[in-house]
């Protein structure tokens, strides 16, 4: 973690100061004391700090004149002031001066002060967190949906319910573990898939279970709430969960506490609750098929996650982003769009979202001939099919028929018919079971 935002602290009392860099340190922030700001001056430069925090009253040189002269050296460096109580003018004073805001000593709250350093250095703790959690880069993460993002930033250092709501593929997944990233918590991510559980197994993956609990049961095993303890646990497809479950859940929600299957004590949780859906949760719970009550406990900070379609002006920033990924991971020169391609990419409507065009763009990079990359006419079945039919018909029932037309293609053999549309084989399935293609 040493790679995380550099935080200089220059203050004169020894103990507040070590005790302020060891709750830094223990988030993972490269801190360096000064105690005295003459010296905090001449060696900063060779830190160079993202964030300086600083205390007004030292001797030798007040924190006031000590900020002035600290921004001539860094313009671009953020600045706390520490002010005891009874000394507030003298922040805001300071506030005037160029601090960005400030706090007590004594510290009441280590927590609200840790939030605000987090809130202070988003993007330098992004840069190295999207590369631990694997995520691609925020601008392109939330490239044309900054509306989302600016959400993100202001729920994720809370505890509060979030739930995601958009298509499969537009990148709901990733940007839970966003939510995780920034929110600081010391935890793991967990991420249970509810649709690809199979509803007899899926109480047993949320609570665990203790040995005996069922036929087969041979040692007890924690769940992804347990697993997700001072983390987050993100359950995508939410509405895949049956009754009983649902009502379980429920109860985890309102009292924050779970028993394992055969367990007969209750287990506190303090997981934070991500969830997310690509149906429409209200419609679902007029049919009577989602409990009214878990959705008013799930649905506290909705963010809906435009389709890809949606976000015209990011598809060339996107696809660029995949195209030099690509190149690293086969180990070729980045390949440019042909003009063909990129028309393709503008006028196409993208039903599969981020993670079809991923999928064809790595399938036309692999058969791609010379520095051109050509997106290949027949994975766009699918769209020649959107362009051509009356307009007057949903996005839904063009979808269906491409699926069916893609199945009748291949025979029925899924994978080949995912391949063909340029989507995952989960997607697919997702896709037959919305349909209820099975019967057709």
């Amino acid at each position: 973690m040493s790679d995380y935002p550099r935080i200089a602290v220059v203050e004169d009392d020894v103990s507040f100061a070590t005790f302020l860099k060891t709750i830094l340190e223990e988030e993972g922030y490269k801190v360096k004391v000064y105690h005295d700001p003459e010296v905090a001056l001449k060696r900063l430069p060779d830190f160079s700090p993202q964030l300086v925090i600083t205390d007004l009253k030292m001797p030798k040189m007040d924190g006031i004149t000590f900020l002035e002269k600290a921004k001539v050296i860094f313009p671009d460096t953020q600045f706390i002031v520490i002010t005891a109580y009874g000394t507030i003018p003298s922040a805001v004073e300071a506030m005037k001066k160029g601090a960005v805001d400030y706090i007590t000593k004594p510290l009441s709250s280590p927590e609200d002060f840790l939030s605000l350093v987090a809130r202070l250095l988003p993007r330098e703790k992004i840069k190295v967190l999207e590369k631990l959690f694997e995520l691609p880069p925020f601008e392109i993460l939330f490239a044309g949906i900054e509306d989302v993002y600016e959400k993100v930033i202001q729920v994720a250092p809370t505890e509060t319910t979030v739930i995601l709501y958009g298509e499969t593929g537009t990148g709901k997944s990733a940007i839970a573990r966003a939510i995780h990233v920034l929110s600081g918590r010391k935890g793991n991510f967990v991420e249970i898939n509810c649709a690809a559980i199979p509803e007899t197994l899926i109480e047993s993956e949320l609570f665990g279970y203790e040995k005996g609990a069922f036929s087969g049961a041979i040692k007890s095993k924690p769940g992804k709430i347990e697993l997700a303890k001072d983390g987050t646990l993100f359950l995508d497809e939410i509405t895949e969960m049956s009754p009983s479950v649902q009502a379980k859940f429920l109860r985890v929600l309102q009292d924050k506490t779970f028993e394992r299957l055969g367990g007969l004590t209750p287990t506190k949780t303090n997981a934070r609750f991500v969830v997310a859906t690509n149906r429409d949760l209200l419609e679902l719970v007029k049919q009577g098929k989602f409990r009214e009550d878990l959705y008013f406990r799930i649905n506290v900070f909705p963010i809906n996650i435009p389709p890809l379609r949606e976000r015209k002006e990011a598809v060339f920033k996107i696809a660029e982003y995949f195209i030099n990924k690509l190149s690293q991971k086969l180990g070729r020169e980045p390949l440019k769009l042909s003009k063909k391609s990129k028309e393709i990419l503008k006028n196409y409507s993208w039903p599969g979202n981020i993670r079809e065009l991923e999928n064809i763009l790595e399938r036309s990079f692999i058969l791609a001939k010379g520095k051109e990359l050509n997106i290949e006419i027949e994975i766009f079945d699918r769209g020649k099919i959107l362009k051509n039919e009356e307009k007057s018909e949903s996005l839904r029932e063009l979808e269906k028929r491409a699926i069916l037309e893609a199945l009748r293609k291949t025979g029925g053999n899924k994978k080949k018919a995912a391949e063909l549309l340029g989507i995952s084989l989960r997607t697919l399935y997702y896709k037959i079971k919305e349909y209820n293609l099975e019967t057709s």
